[in-house]
């Protein structure tokens, strides 16, 4: 199942498909950048380490169970 987390934005809140974030980058303490496949970029207004750890944490709960 595919794993949407809330970002919030310059003006206002995005979901990002967290399989489809290809980068993560610092433009300043409390903003960054997110690069998402096929070259859209979200700009946020949250430090890129508290949208990282929501991104891992989305991505360990929709990885498929091995028996």
């Amino acid at each position: 199942m595919t794993s949407f987390v809330a970002v919030k934005t310059l003006a206002g809140f995005n979901y990002v498909r967290a399989d489809q974030v290809m980068a993560v980058a610092t433009a300043e303490q409390t903003k960054c950048n997110i690069y998402l496949a096929g070259g859209v970029t979200v700009p946020c207004a949250e430090p890129a380490k508290e949208i990282v750890a929501r991104l891992d944490a989305a991505a360990v709960a929709t990885e498929p169970e091995t028996a």
